[in-house]
């Protein structure tokens, strides 16, 4: 789109009663406006402390209420019993990619791994460096559309755990079928951008990981939840920062933590159960992502999606046009109707829809109205 052209103001745009754009960002991504209306007076004043979240000593008596109340609302939401401890940790999930291997991937041996796209690929390479890594699945060969079928990423024997990428955001899939662990070994889950948005499935699960910056909260922080009996089995000696145990041990709280950001947590995961639960932000992504897909399909071709349709994820739909220019001046387009976030990652170009638990459903329903006027103009 050159400087000379118009941008399209497209009438059929629902914009939101505060004004706010609608937010497709991959991450960090958007939250629910009334955690942020409750964080514009906690940020003055918590809880009628005189004092805002940011100021709070991470040891006074304000903050210990705070944060036994956010660890009891997520452990609610994720319907978590008591063998499983839930951890904040700072460091984003990328850290994860390094810290679960250098405890739990012991010298000499090795850990399982599907490679289902960028993040996959990351925890790999990080994974490496601590042990040996055997590679069930290699999706590199069909640009990351797809992620294995039934049987496909099998298990290696004595493997120490498997890790797995449920949804992958770059490529906008996800696993139609939970691999399998081998005997004695358990599952390590990246959950970033999925965690809440179904039912948590533990089967088999020893570890699950969820950068905060999507479905819970500000960038910076993970949740990990993790079977307490691993605690006791963590391979070789680290640095407290490095350790599980040392988490646990302190409440989160090894060292001085990011308060608001454990406060935010517990503030979404009230608001899911308001919503409804986990069955209610699943009913949701699939609405959300029907609606787009349904929209991409009746453009006669103009608009294609990048993942296979059996293994397309709700949360994060990426399409493509007849031409990156054209990609490009769809983005524009949107932003100047209020749809911002669309641009695809950088590895992969396109157009990204990420369509975490606090999208409004009129955001979706304006995305698909702005896709099928941009392909009858432009087709």
């Amino acid at each position: 789109m050159s400087a000379a052209q118009p941008v399209h103001r497209h009438s059929a745009v629902r914009p939101m009663a505060s004004g706010r754009l609608f937010n497709f960002s991959a991450g960090p991504a958007a939250l629910p406006l009334e955690v942020l209306q409750q964080l514009q007076v906690d940020l003055i004043d918590l809880r009628g402390s005189g004092i805002g979240i940011l100021e709070h000593s991470h040891r006074g008596p304000v903050f210990d209420r705070l944060l036994a109340e956010s660890h009891a609302a997520f452990r609610r939401v994720a319907a978590m019993d008591d063998s499983w401890a839930t951890l904040f940790i700072p460091g984003g999930a990328t850290l994860q990619f390094g810290m679960l291997p250098m405890n739990f991937l012991p010298d000499g041996g090795h850990a399982d791994y599907a490679d289902t796209g960028l993040w996959a690929t990351k925890a790999i390479a990080d994974a490496k460096l601590v042990g040996k890594v055997h590679l069930t699945f290699d999706g590199k060969s069909s640009a990351f559309n797809q992620t294995p079928r039934d049987g496909e990423a099998a298990a290696s024997a004595g493997a120490a755990y498997y890790h797995w990428c449920s949804n992958n955001t770059v490529d906008g899939t996800k696993w139609s079928v939970m691999p399998k662990p081998a005997a004695g070994s358990w599952l390590a889950r990246d959950a970033s951008s999925d965690l809440f948005a179904e039912p948590l499935d533990v089967t088999d699960h020893g570890f699950i990981y969820a950068a905060a910056q999507k479905n819970l909260g500000p960038s910076g922080m993970t949740m990990v939840l993790i079977r307490r009996d691993l605690l006791e089995k963590q391979c070789r000696m680290l640095p407290s920062m490095l350790r599980y145990d040392e988490f646990e041990k302190h409440e989160s709280r090894p060292n001085t933590p990011n308060t608001f950001g454990m406060h935010v947590v517990g503030l979404v995961c009230e608001w899911i159960e308001r919503q409804g639960g986990v069955p209610a932000m699943q009913r949701l992504a699939t609405q959300r992502s029907e609606l787009l897909l349904r929209a991409i399909d009746q453009s006669g071709g103009f608009w294609k999606t990048h993942a296979q349709r059996w293994c397309q994820s709700p949360i994060n739909v990426l399409f493509r046009g007849p031409s990156a220019q054209m990609d490009a001046a769809f983005v524009i387009e949107a932003a100047a109707n209020g749809m911002d976030g669309l641009a695809g990652h950088r590895s992969t170009g396109g157009v990204r829809a990420s369509m975490y638990n606090s999208m409004p459903i009129d955001g979706a329903k304006s995305l698909a109205d702005f896709i099928t006027d941009f392909a009858r103009r432009h087709g």
